[in-house]
């Protein structure tokens, strides 16, 4: 079954390559390392969400995930009240206060923040783009909800923590638990050329994603089936 499920997975990634694989060579030779987290509210299943994901990737941002499948009761109200409607992705920049909706103003907005411009072709090919993030989602139809008895979940009192990189079909599994499970986490990126590679060494040992850190318990581990097997027993 978990052989099927990483060939499942394996599949919607072919859909998206390139795209999310590796950091751009300017965000290689100039990190983008803004002074606060930025935050986003999406869920794994929307592919407007999913080129946005792409494009923190490449630029080697690390973000915080809010998730919001359909079904929350917490977290979707909640955006509705800060940014007027239900609509996804929403990003958040603390650092230049910051908000907006939609996938392709919010694409631009941090390639031209935190890497080089956009590049009119970019733009240009932005249907396309989501025609192939849509095939993805369809492909894999998981992290499009909540599991019942997380629609109002209070989140852990420490944020969990994701060494991961978009494009991975291991990391996908990852996130879909914790979409799933209505579970908040910092995303750290750690895509090909990401600065973030030795430090992840550093800390686990080897260059493999994901690696999940919760400092609620004190667990960090390697192993995206190990890494679902402990989110649905500790938090399911």
């Amino acid at each position: 079954m978990a052989l099927l499920d990483d060939l499942h997975s394996s599949a919607a990634s072919l859909f998206r390559v390139p795209r999310g694989m590796s950091v751009r060579d300017h965000c290689q030779q100039h990190p983008p390392r803004p002074d606060e987290l930025l935050v986003m509210y999406e869920f794994e299943g929307c592919p407007f969400c999913r080129k946005v994901r792409e494009a923190m990737s490449e630029l080697d941002l690390a973000y915080v995930n809010r998730t919001c499948p359909p079904g929350d009761q917490v977290k979707r109200p909640e955006l509705e009240s800060r940014g007027g409607k239900q609509q996804f992705p929403y990003l958040i920049d603390p650092n230049t206060g910051t908000e907006m909706y939609e996938s392709e103003d919010i694409i631009d907005y941090l390639f031209e923040t935190y890497g080089p411009k956009r590049s009119g072709i970019g733009r240009a090919l932005a249907p396309v783009n989501t025609f192939g993030a849509s095939w993805a989602s369809l492909v894999r139809p998981k992290g499009r909800a909540v599991r019942p008895g997380c629609a109002d979940r209070e989140q852990p009192e420490r944020r969990l923590v994701l060494y991961n990189f978009e494009i991975s079909p291991y990391c996908r599994k990852v996130r879909e638990a914790l979409c799933e499970l209505n579970l908040d986490y910092a995303v750290r990126n750690v895509a090909k050329g990401s600065e973030r590679r030795p430090e992840l060494v550093e800390r686990g040992g080897q260059m493999m994603v994901p690696y999940l850190i919760d400092p609620n318990t004190d667990t960090e581990m390697y192993e995206s089936d190990d890494i679902v097997e402990y989110l649905e027993a500790t938090y399911g």
